[in-house]
């Protein structure tokens, strides 16, 4: 009963908003602090903007404030465009905007929606891809069947939002799950020390070793079973006080750093959600942003507490040094410990002279994004977890990332047409260390506890979403038309070495020794490579005078993939999936 109430009063402030909307004095637009969430449509609309009119580059520090993304967009004259582009102006000035809000004489504003979701998901081979990871349209990218979006703001004091949703979970009780390898995973979770298989599984946890949802032909996001109910929500909830140049939040939601169109090095939003604080404060040439993702520790399936206290403690400085060139640069640490000390926050402090390995373990990267004409765009990005000084030893090899690419955008029709081509290459080492490394684990609950199990976990990065070991080519072909609908084609070749989450570091499998993983990328006696093909359509429909928008969408993915071996080129292990994703959505 308990578990209902909560959602229940929140419905009930939802709908006697029309009501408090019957004392108000017009219809407040809130607070321009408000976060703009990863999701909405104004990053899209107006990174094409730049990049059509050789403005430089928006920010890659995200999210933005309803603030700073109207002084991004200011920075397009708007006079100056043609047809197409004033199009798409418009349509990034309307995402920007607030919803619908209704206030208070006093202050005080209200706002929400309901967003409705109907998707189904299939695919032609799943004895062979039956893992999330198989997917090109994995968990995060799949939305629940409803959404509700509850906000409200004091003024230009405080701003809140929270959301609830009904949808399917990342596990369900029909999927098969294996206890964690005897020699733990990284640095995250310790070798096995319980003789039973229990007791090992309450304490260290367990992973989906074949998924129901993901291995089958064909399924919905339409839950019709309490134990397949994701009862990790909300998945964003924020709370921001700013002003005209700063925000401060606490917050649940997607956080990203970078530009690169396959991930990010240090901060990317392909998770479903991080916790973090976050204080960002920027002119029209400079932005600093100060992050502190807090993480999880226990990884057992038991309800149990944390017993360490671990977060990433990030600082980025970003400046548009002319205005068709932005450099960034970020100095971070992954730090844990079993106590929290708050010595360790200052955003001032050269986080690498924190040199303790037992407790620390720093990273830091660099951006370039370079205009050299209107609708040219040249980018790359950097990342240096570990590298050996001239007087240091080899006992630790290094561990770097890289990544370039460029983009083409031209005004076509009632749009724009981009194009793009990028390159990363990430070491076996990236993330990866004996004290403390970069590898995070997320527990899911699966409710009822039918299959013995109450938590299930998720193992991922915090950054790469495909970690060390990597060569990745990608191409994407992708149609912006305002009012329309979005069109897109694109393809990602990969080649990936023997390092994976369940690969240990140390050359003698020990977790708890020096990171001294030998080999470059692709690493190993054999290699695994893999090619995704695939198109992408979103189209709005008529939309009924209740809601605010309302579309259709597919996606079609083809998947293929084979094991070569080194020694002689030769082939094992070929398989191809055919994927096909479809939906409805509305906003109301």
């Amino acid at each position: 009963m308990r578990a209902i109430s909560v959602p229940l009063v929140i419905v009930t402030a939802f709908a006697l908003g029309p009501g408090v909307a019957a004392f108000a004095q017009g219809r407040p637009e809130g607070p321009g602090f408000e976060p703009l969430p990863l999701s909405s449509p104004a990053y899209a609309a107006v990174d094409a903007l730049y990049l059509a009119t050789g403005a430089g580059t928006a920010s890659n520090a995200r999210p933005w404030s309803r603030s700073e993304a109207m002084q991004i967009l200011g920075r397009i004259d708007r006079s100056s465009l043609g047809a197409q582009l004033s199009g798409l102006y418009d349509a990034a000035e309307r995402a920007i905007g607030a919803g619908r809000r209704f206030g208070t004489p006093d202050g005080f504003s209200l706002g929400g929606g309901l967003d409705l979701a109907a998707e189904a998901y299939y695919h032609a081979n799943p004895d062979d891809f039956y893992l999330e990871s198989d997917w090109a349209h994995g968990f995060e990218s799949r939305e629940p069947l409803a959404r509700l979006r509850l906000d409200f703001a004091i003024d230009e004091l405080m701003y809140v939002y929270c959301d609830l949703q009904y949808g399917r979970n990342r596990i369900s009780y029909l999927d098969e799950v294996s206890n964690m390898p005897d020699a733990g995973v990284g640095a995250v979770i310790g070798e096995r020390t319980a003789v039973d298989d229990s007791a090992d599984r309450a304490e260290r946890g367990a992973y989906v070793e074949r998924s129901y949802s993901f291995g089958s032909g064909l399924i919905s996001n339409v839950v019709l079973h309490s134990y397949d109910f994701d009862f990790e929500w909300p998945k964003r909830a924020v709370a921001t006080i700013g002003g005209e140049r700063w925000t401060a939040s606490l917050a649940r939601d997607s956080i990203s750093w970078g530009n690169g169109r396959s991930g990010n090095f240090v901060l990317d939003g392909h998770a479903d959600f991080n916790d973090y604080a976050r204080v960002t404060a920027w002119s029209d040439r400079f932005k600093y942003d100060w992050v502190n993702v807090f993480l999880p520790t226990e990884t057992g399936t038991a309800e149990a507490p944390d017993q360490a206290f671990r977060v990433f403690l990030g600082h980025r400085l970003e400046f548009r040094a002319l205005d068709s060139l932005t450099l960034a640069l970020s100095e971070d640490v992954m730090y844990r410990n079993d106590v929290f000390d708050p010595r360790y926050l200052n955003p001032a402090f050269i986080y690498h002279n924190l040199n303790n390995r037992s407790m620390f373990n720093a990273i830091a990267h660099l951006e370039l994004d370079w205009a050299p004409a209107p609708g040219w765009k040249l980018y790359a990005q950097y990342a240096l977890d570990q590298g050996r000084a001239p007087n240091e030893s080899s006992a630790q090899a290094n561990a770097m990332a890289y990544l370039g690419g460029l983009e083409r955008g031209v005004a076509l029709g009632p749009g724009i047409l981009t194009s793009s081509v990028e390159l990363a290459w990430t070491d076996p080492l990236l993330y990866r260390r004996d004290g403390v490394d970069f590898i995070v684990v997320r527990r899911y609950f699966c409710h009822g506890d039918p299959g013995g199990y109450g938590y299930v976990s998720h193992l991922d990065y915090l950054g790469y979403p495909y970690g060390g070991d990597v060569q990745l080519a990608r191409a994407d072909l992708e149609y912006l038309a305002p009012g329309v609908g979005t069109f897109s084609a694109y393809a990602t070749a990969m080649i990936r070495g023997r390092m994976s989450f369940f690969t240990s570091h140390n050359l003698g499998g020990d977790n708890g020794g020096m990171a001294n993983y030998e080999g470059s990328t692709p690493s190993g006696d054999a290699v695994d490579e893999r090619l995704v093909v695939g198109l992408y359509a979103r189209v709005a429909l008529p939309k009924p005078a209740i809601a605010a928008e309302a579309s259709a969408w597919l996606r079609v993915d083809w998947i293929g993939r084979r094991v070569r071996a080194k020694a002689d080129g030769s082939y094992s292990d070929a398989e191809a999936d055919l994927q096909v994703s479809a939906g409805l959505s509305a906003s109301l």
